[in-house]
């Protein structure tokens, strides 16, 4: 499940466990690859590998496309300006064909920077499930509870029925959720969750990695 680079000496089998638990098991649908501040893959799961083998021209790492790796170049400056800067989705090859969606997250192992990479096919969710926003976006339970709701168009009212909450604690997860899912209102969350394009005039950090 789980291949091993040159740059995996030196982890100590608790770290291999915590990344096979947290990063792997955790998030089957799609590829996770995690990298280090050089570029190099450490790891990465057979679906990963899979997905990012399309035959371009590879970037520092013989596992990512030259587009993919100046991204994650791009992000390694983040990291290195802010300890942990929010993640970060971005399309490959790019917004107008839209083959594979990219997640960069900022993750520390021992206290050494790395980079977790998810790879999956851009294809819509079929249906922004708790558990796939949860995966998705880091959320918490009760966050992809109230975001699967509005999304689907519910009220805040509505939710918080729905949930057996007040109002009030509905709009206190609805701003945490719209932090983390890097949108601005419960239009993008919707569209967010359902994996459509934002638009030009939305804000978000995929809009200022791109150069």
């Amino acid at each position: 499940m789980i291949s091993n680079g040159a740059g995996s000496r030196g982890w100590n089998e608790r770290s291999l466990q915590v990344l096979s638990r947290d990063l792997l098991d955790s998030d089957p649908e799609r590829g996770v690859v995690v990298l280090g501040l050089d570029g190099r893959a450490v790891y990465s799961n057979g679906a990963a590998r899979s997905l990012l083998r399309d035959g371009t021209p590879r970037g520092r790492d013989p596992l990512l496309p030259g587009r993919v790796d100046q991204w994650l170049a791009a992000y390694a400056e983040r990291m290195r300006a802010a300890r942990h800067p929010p993640a970060v989705e971005v399309h490959y090859p790019d917004d107008a064909e839209r083959r594979l969606r990219l997640g960069f997250e900022a993750f520390e192992v021992d206290g050494l920077p790395h980079v977790v990479l998810r790879v999956q096919s851009a294809v819509p969710w079929a249906e922004p499930t708790v558990r796939r926003l949860q995966a998705r976006f880091g959320l918490t339970v009760r966050e992809a509870q109230v975001a699967a709701g509005v999304a689907r168009g519910l009220t805040n009212s509505e939710v918080a029925e729905k949930l057996g909450i007040v109002e009030k604690t509905v709009k206190n997860v609805l701003m945490s959720v719209y932090s983390k899912c890097t949108v601005r209102n419960r239009v993008e969350l919707a569209l967010r969750a359902f994996d459509a394009p934002l638009g030009a005039g939305a804000a978000g950090p995929h809009v200022s990695l791109r150069g």
